[in-house]
């Protein structure tokens, strides 16, 4: 008896530190993510391109992300998790590195591609031993910390102009801490342990199922609202400062706190929700997050004033929130547990896009109408979401059934 206690506790101390150190990892996903925004207008001067030049930074991330995205298990058969996560941060902080010393706009392109590729096996490895090894609502606060370093990045380069330091000694910083994740990740390769026999059932299961899934038309209309989701968030991270310093005249240190705003809400309203769901069906949640969601980004575009920009910039982070995470729990229900590995398999890969070519696409469009062109592409963006939304939430079972 005393020995299984004993092993209990280890196996508990042992689950408390892979959690923290998975919130780590999640911080460190976010980093980067909150950066980008503040950053842009800098490095695009320094690098002599236009302000709407960002989709094709964006799209070199995409491209490397879905490459490891969609490969992690494949390449987890050849290197433990462990050291997976240990390359992956040396990689990001190598392409870190990269965006904060070089001016050449082809390097940027290709570290930008590394970025996403180190971003992507952290993103979908870490999530795949959570969901096989920590509760929901464990997996749930996982987004919550994504919001942390993504809010921490515009705050650390705010810091550095505020303090008379360069944009690019965030970057710098934020490096550190990646290498410093990956000496973390490096020493601690032995408590990474995925099953492997659990492994290669889903992949088989997952390719057996992957046609059927998508001839299911509630697939696509999931895979349209993830796309519009993920394009929304992550892109209206990325442009507001831009909007506010380019278009609308806010001081820079000013418009690096508004940024930090964003994010910061999105990282408060998790933890709200994170809570509050045990109480509040998420189908409520949801409802309540699309129509909170369209009025924050009508909101920042009418730009009546000061106050009602900075509630519209509020309520949207909060309003996201929820989203990501409680559209992936409710999957299983809306479209079928024997479907669920497929379709967010798909729909975590249409997020990606969604967050390269919406803002990307509203980038391209602001060369032609100006700047404040990104905030209405966003709105309606917004409106389609929740429509997309709603139909989802009230015809799925239905339209599931269609062949």
């Amino acid at each position: 008896m005393e020995i299984a206690t004993a092993n209990e506790t280890r196996a508990t101390k042992s689950s408390f530190f892979l959690v923290i150190v998975t919130y780590l990892a999640f911080i460190s996903l976010g980093l980067p993510d909150g950066l980008l925004g503040i950053a842009w207008p800098f490095m695009s001067t320094r690098a002599n391109v236009a302000l709407d030049s960002l989709g094709v930074l964006l799209l070199g991330f995409t491209v490397g992300y879905l490459s490891t995205s969609s490969t992690s298990g494949k390449i987890l058969k050849f290197v433990s998790l462990g050291m997976l996560l240990a390359i992956s941060c040396v990689l990001t902080a190598l392409s870190l590195l990269i965006y904060a010393l070089s001016d050449a706009w082809y390097v940027m392109i290709v570290a930008s591609f590394f970025l996403g590729a180190g971003g992507g096996a952290i993103d979908s490895s870490i999530n795949t031993f959570a969901a096989s090894r920590f509760s929901a609502s464990t997996v749930n606060w996982l987004h919550a910390f994504y919001g942390v370093g993504a809010t921490t990045g515009p705050l650390l380069i705010t810091l550095m102009l505020t303090n008379r330091l360069a944009w690019y000694h965030g970057y710098i910083a934020v490096a550190a801490i990646q290498i410093s994740l990956a000496v973390l990740f490096f020493f601690t390769q032995k408590r990474w342990q995925v099953s492997s026999a659990s492994s290669a059932h889903d992949e088989q299961h997952s390719n057996a199922a992957y046609l059927h899934t998508l001839k299911l038309p509630v697939v696509w209309l999931y895979m349209l609202i993830f796309f519009l989701y993920t394009g929304l968030e992550q892109g209206f991270g990325q442009w507001l400062f831009t909007l506010l310093t380019k278009s609308r005249g806010i001081a820079e240190e000013q418009a690096g706190l508004w940024a930090g705003l964003y994010w910061g809400s999105l990282t408060v309203g998790r933890i709200i929700f994170g809570i509050a769901l045990t109480r509040i069906p998420v189908k409520h949640v949801l409802t309540g997050a699309m129509a909170g969601i369209v009025g924050g980004v009508v909101l920042f575009t009418i730009n009546i004033n000061t106050l009602t920009t900075l509630a519209g910039i509020s309520i949207l982070g909060i309003a996201n929130a929820p989203v990501f995470p409680s559209l992936i729990s409710v999957t299983p229900e809306r479209i079928g547990k024997e479907h669920t590995a497929t379709a967010i398999g798909v729909q975590i890969s249409m997020a990606m896009l969604g967050g390269a070519l919406l803002p990307g696409s509203a980038g391209l469009l602001s060369e032609e109408f100006g700047l404040e062109v990104i905030a209405k592409v966003f709105t309606i963006a917004a409106i389609v979401l929740a429509l997309a939304y709603l139909l989802g939430a009230n015809g799925s079972k239905r339209i599931s059934r269609v062949n």
